[in-house]
């Protein structure tokens, strides 16, 4: 019984992990289409890392880990101070970032930083069903698309639950 509950539980981690890839894709590949149109670059946050490339480089690529393993030029920058100018960029695409700051309050300075610098912000975060997201010890926050913008929560047993709304330029 428990092996059938483990397998189980393993095929379903499996699903999670190939819809998760499948959306870091087809939101990049938006993304890029949407600077294109526009005429100007696409800021991609967070360097894609070398092993588990699932995403390409941006035409700027940040992140705040100047060890990285990866093969992108990228800037040493903080998601939540972009030292770019207002509108520089055409989008913004961030995948798997958001959920790695403390704070809610973090979260949404860093959607704040991301529209004054892009026109188009593209967002996406690990679901909720998957089991890696759920025991990941560098996770603090949930980001979840809703209506138009992000439901942003604050993980953990805290007795006070942060709980903010935050308003997106783009939900995907």
């Amino acid at each position: 019984m428990i092996k059938a509950i483990l397998i189980g539980m393993a095929i379903r981690e499996a699903v999670t992990v190939t819809i998760e890839v499948s959306e870091r894709r087809s939101v990049f590949n938006q993304a890029r289409e949407y600077a294109g149109s526009v005429g100007k670059p696409l800021l991609v946050i967070g360097a894609p890392k070398r092993f588990t490339r699932y995403h390409p480089c941006g035409d700027v690529t940040i992140d705040i880990d100047p060890n990285i393993p990866t093969d992108c030029e990228f800037q040493v920058a903080d998601v939540r101070d972009i030292p770019y100018p207002d509108g520089y960029f055409g989008a913004a695409f961030c995948s798997h970032v958001l959920e790695h700051l403390s704070t809610v309050e973090g979260a949404a300075q860093a959607l704040d930083e991301m529209e004054r610098v892009a026109d188009r912000v593209f967002v996406v975060s690990p679901h909720k069903m998957s089991l890696i997201a759920w025991i990941h010890p560098e996770h603090h926050l949930w980001v979840t698309p809703s209506g138009d913008g992000y439901i942003i929560e604050q993980r953990g047993e805290t007795p006070r639950r942060e709980e903010a709304y935050v308003v997106s330029t783009q939900v995907i």
